[in-house]
């Protein structure tokens, strides 16, 4: 059978190479703190600001190319970014006491000059680089301004609110801001909506717990607790409207690409970051002015310099104050460069992709983000390990170390945008390190698909901070799985590709060493002082992430659970219907059935994905307890389609939650059930449109989104059942059914093969020639090249075939008008019988038909095949010519029993099946015009022959079905005779068939025989048939090995 070899490889479901238990083993062994501590000193070296880290980016690729991973690349684009140029912060004071304005503030002396530098440290080197990373914010605004100046505490959307319900001055004032409880991005936007002039933003010891100078702790270098000087810098880009390049939202940033304008998008007033003890002399000089953040509400108490005499007064600061605020920042449109690295599995159509960015905001970056790229290089060199044993993986692995994530996710989000139509078809799931470890707490957010496979890994692997001898990563950790906002790569996966996204890493705890987010002071010394002494929990999360990924890659069924999705699905809607409830005194009755039709329908999908997720798990248990003969080979095919079946029902589900126009107001985020919240940015939001509405007061918004989510859950609730019933049925005529349960199932175990078509024809898309990478000509350009290509291909082997094989030529100078025209009548029919061929099979294959003669017993199949072939053709053979009507009937019935037989190759990807004609018309037209312009019967003794050949084929083509699997030798020979003694044998046909037409040409035209070019259409129709699936074959078998 063409497709026999359909399922991914002859120890499925086993692993290949290496069992799963031997995998998991090298996974755990594999990565050491040595090899971590190795990699980060790398990294940590020097600055690698987005943009400028190439040789980071090249040594990185070097190194995975070590590792075992070849196919290692760097994919460049060109973003729109911004670089410091200079920069102050002053305090200034008016002498004269002047209550009025000074526009000219030629009568303003500096009361403070802010150093906006961090201080070098002589145990810390990186901290003292002549080439150091000034401070200033991503993607801030150039501006110089001088403006009296307001304390807004976290400068959240609440805490605005609250001083404009103060009656709080803002407009054409300054704010000084906290860090914390939000994205920076979203303090400077709402300020900005609000009239305001600049944005200071500092961090307070409040965010550092007990580890504090107040609570008797000396600071770094000398001890745990924050470094005075130290500066958070950061992006200030607007993440909640979208992420990636501000000047090509929705597209990737290739050279040439049209630019948007990117004000949308970005800040128009300049801020800067500075240290808290920059920002001590500004608080301090506001204390007496305007209301104290004491009489705010709960959110404006607990300020960390209350001992340094700081009253956290508001201000506005009396009009004698003022800060004198200067931002110069360079705009370029500069290159980044992502590394990504390919293994290929046996599965192109299912991918597990591992991303951590690479850039950093300063010399270090030790935890953010080069304690992940420590741990991301430990898991290749693993995988690498596996590799070198022998193994290879189910599915593709796809690891990326984005650049630019510290600007605006801009290295992953344009990769997303470039390849969002294979994301879509094949990606399983997307597993982000950012952070990877700066304490030893483990924490996650993921899909709630993803929490099952975060489990089981973290259970695997051994706590650095054990307290009981054997505890695991997941004994220590409390199990809470939060949900993805923004802030790292996961963002363009999950929020616009529906790809089921994780965040894994080890955080500090409340009594931790001080973690320098953002600062020079995240670096290498530090790491190796006080955030993982010993490099444990670097090598801790490089296991949990490679086990994690193992697992998505190797189980024969993913470890998805859609049940847990659906769970979480209930808990958001209530809480969005309670706060309507709390928000909307006046809660409608239309706001009540609109809530309750959506409780209704994740009520069915509750349903509906339990009984999908129990299919799924009896379909795990028979995989692990039946064992198939080696001689129901078609049952195995069968089986790893039901699997496919399944798998297919989870790799899609994220997916049925994206609406295509997006979330009111920012429409690039296309997820239903997840985004960043648009007020805090890093904090995820649940049903974001519908709170949104719900916030807002907007009836017509709340049963707009409820009516979406109600039918993304309707898509979804339409394709779990789809994929439940075939498996159920299986499970039901198995024998592993009556070793696990005593009473009857009640699952459903009707098919529908028309919905299972569809299903079938996504399986089997493949778009991993965008990865891979190779070249092919024939499936590339415009269709001017291609034709150009095709006909060179044709035209080459004429010429050499020719010059091979004519050596001598006609007899009588050349081809008659008669022959010429006997044998053009001849390709003629030929063609239109290829051409029916396919018109059925995809007709078939489109009704279910491919699916229902994939599940039939081979040997049915194999006899039904032949009896309608071999009947329909001896048909055509003794129907006089002149009874067009029976004759053409049955050529047609013929040609539509081939298409029967031979519609399950529609499951294989069309470039390939378009690759195989190509090369078999190629094939065929070369050695036709070689027996065309031959002499006369030159090769019409190859009969005798050739029918040997055929025999001893279709011998070899059987072996599989007697022979028992451990034969491999044989076996490989007798697949080799198959395939390409096939070709030589029917590509002599072709030559033979060709002479013996034109001898039956020149028969008819003395009328000793009669003119029948259908009956000679059947013989070159079938050795089409026969080269093309013999291409289809090894095509397949050459990209498998690529």
């Amino acid at each position: 059978m063409p497709w026999s070899a359909s399922y991914p490889h002859k120890s499925w479901p086993a692993g290949q190479g290496l069992s799963y238990q031997e995998l998991q083993d090298v996974l755990l062994k594999t990565p050491n703190e040595t090899k971590a501590r190795e990699w980060s000193e790398y990294y940590t070296g020097g600055p690698h600001l987005a943009g400028k880290n190439l040789t980071q980016a090249l040594w990185t690729r070097e190194r995975w190319q070590q590792f075992g991973i070849p196919d290692s690349s760097i994919v460049t684009y060109n973003v729109y970014m911004n670089y410091p140029l200079g920069h102050r912060l002053a305090l200034l004071e008016d002498k004269r006491k002047r209550t009025e304005d000074d526009a000219t503030g030629e009568n303003l002396v500096v009361r403070y000059e802010c150093t906006l530098e961090e201080d070098v440290l002589e145990q810390d080197p990186t901290t003292g680089l002549d080439n150091r990373v000034p401070t200033f914010h991503g993607y801030s605004a150039s501006g110089d301004v001088t403006a009296q100046y307001v304390y807004v505490n976290f400068g959240t959307y609440w805490d605005f609110e609250d001083l404009v319900k103060a009656n709080i001055a803002l407009e054409g004032k300054i704010a000084i801001v906290k860090y914390g409880r939000g994205f920076r991005g979203l303090k400077v936007k709402r300020a900005q909506q609000l009239g305001m002039v600049g944005v200071v933003i500092y961090s307070d010891p409040q965010e550092d717990g007990e580890i504090t100078e107040k609570n008797g702790y000396r600071p770094y270098p000398d001890g745990p607790a924050r470094n005075p000087s130290s500066v958070q810098r950061g992006s200030v880009q607007f993440i909640d409207m979208a992420p990636g390049d501000p000047t090509t939202v929705g597209y990737p940033s290739k050279p040439g690409v049209p630019r948007q304008d990117p004000s949308s998008f970005l800040a128009s007033i300049p801020s800067v970051p500075i240290s808290y003890r920059d920002a001590l002399p500004l608080l301090q000089s506001l204390n007496g002015y305007g209301p104290s953040a004491s009489d705010f509400n709960n959110y404006w108490q607990g300020g960390g310099l209350d001992y340094q005499n700081v009253s956290y007064n508001i201000g506005p600061s009396p009009t004698s104050l003022k800060l004198h605020l200067v931002n110069k920042q360079e705009y370029v449109t500069t290159p980044l460069w992502n590394v990504i690295g390919i293994i290929n599995g046996t599965l192109a159509d299912e991918v597990v992709i591992l991303g951590n960015h690479r850039d950093a905001w300063i010399a270090g970056g030790a935890g953010d983000p080069n304690s992940g790229s420590a741990a991301l290089n430990e898991v290749i060199r693993s995988f690498g390990v596996a590799l070198e044993k022998g193994w290879k993986p189910l599915r593709t692995i796809v690891f990326g170390s984005w650049d630019g994530e510290e600007y605006a996710l801009i290295g992953s989000t344009e990769w997303v945008e470039e390849y969002l139509p294979w994301l879509s078809n094949a990606a399983v799931a997307y597993l982000n390190v950012d952070i990877g470890a700066v304490g030893s707490s483990f924490g996650a957010a993921a899909s709630p698909v993803l929490h099952k496979a975060v489990y089981e890994a973290t259970a695997l692997v051994q706590s650095p901070n054990q307290t009981v001898a054997g505890q695991t990563v997941r004994d220590l950790w409390d199990g809470h799985i939060g949900n993805l906002g923004s802030g790292s790569d996961f963002t363009a996966f999950q929020d616009y590709a529906g790809v089921p996204s994780t965040n894994l890493k080890f955080v500090g705890s409340h009594n931790s060493p001080i973690y320098h987010y953002h600062s020079n002071y995240d670096s290498f010394h530090w790491m190796d002082t006080y955030g993982d002494k010993g490099w444990h929990y670097h090598t801790a999360i490089a296991k949990v992430w490679a086990l994690a990924a193992a697992s998505l890659v190797e189980s024969p069924i993913l470890p998805f659970s859609a049940t847990t999705y659906a769970k979480y699905l209930a808990s958001y809607v209530k809480v969005v219907k309670d706060k309507a409830s709390e928000t909307d005194s006046s809660y409608s009755m239309v706001q009540q059935a609109a809530f309750h039709n959506l409780e209704l329908a994740v009520s069915r999908l509750r349903n509906a994905t339990l009984r999908f997720d129990r299919s799924a798990s009896l379909l795990d248990q028979r995989i692990k307890h039946e064992t198939i003969p080696w001689w129901k080979w078609w049952q195995r095919i069968k089986l790893f389609l039901e699997v496919k079946k399944v798998n297919d029902g989870y790799k899609y589900l994220e997916r049925q939650f994206l609406y295509k126009k997006g979330l009111d107001g920012r429409p690039w985020f296309k997820h239903v059930i997840y985004a960043p919240g648009r007020y805090t940015g890093y904090a995820g939001a649940t049903l974001p449109g519908l709170i949104e509405a719900v916030e807002d007061k907007n009836r017509t918004a709340i049963e707009k989104w409820s009516n979406i989510i109600e039918e993304s859950k309707g898509h979804l609730f339409k394709q779990l059942p789809k994929a439940t019933s075939p498996v159920a049925r299986a499970f039901h005529s198995s024998p592993v059914k009556q070793q696990l349960f005593n009473q009857r199932s009640s699952l459903p175990i009707t098919t529908s093969l028309s919905k299972s078509r569809s299903t079938l024809q996504t399986i089997f898309r493949r778009y991993d020639s965008s990865l891979q990478g190779i070249p092919n000509p024939a499936a590339s350009g415009t269709l001017g090249q291609r034709l150009l290509y095709g006909a060179a291909m044709v035209g080459g082997s004429i010429v050499a075939l020719n010059l091979v094989f004519n050596g001598e030529g006609r007899e009588d100078g050349g081809m008659p008008p008669y022959e010429r025209s006997y044998l053009n009548d001849t390709f003629l029919h030929t063609g239109l019988g290829i051409g029916i061929i396919g018109v059925a099979a995809s007709a078939l294959h489109r009704s279910g038909w491919s699916y229902r003669l994939m599940s039939m017993n081979p040997w049915v199949v194999l006899g039904g095949g032949l009896v309608l072939s071999l009947g329909t053709m001896y048909g055509t053979f003794n129907t006089h010519p002149d009874n067009y009507l029976q004759k053409y009937a049955l050529w047609a019935g013929f040609n539509v029993a081939q298409a029967a037989v031979l519609s399950p190759l529609l499951f294989l990807q069309p470039a390939l099946l378009a690759r195989a004609g190509l090369y078999t018309v190629a094939m065929m037209g070369s050695i036709a015009f070689v027996g065309a312009t031959a002499k006369q019967e030159k090769y019409l003794y190859l009969g005798g022959p050739l029918l040997a050949g055929v025999a001893l084929v279709a011998v070899s083509g059987f072996a599989p079905l007697v022979l028992p699997a451990t034969a491999a030798r044989t076996l490989m020979w007798s697949e080799r005779i198959w395939l390409y003694g096939g070709l030589a044998v029917f590509g002599g046909f072709t030559l033979y068939d060709t002479q013996k037409i034109l001898y039956h040409a020149r028969m008819a035209q003395q009328g000793l025989a009669r003119k029948d070019v259908v009956n000679e259409s059947i013989s070159l129709e079938l050795d089409f048939l026969n080269i093309f699936i013999r291409m289809v074959q090894i095509l397949g078998m050459q990209q498998r090995r690529k």
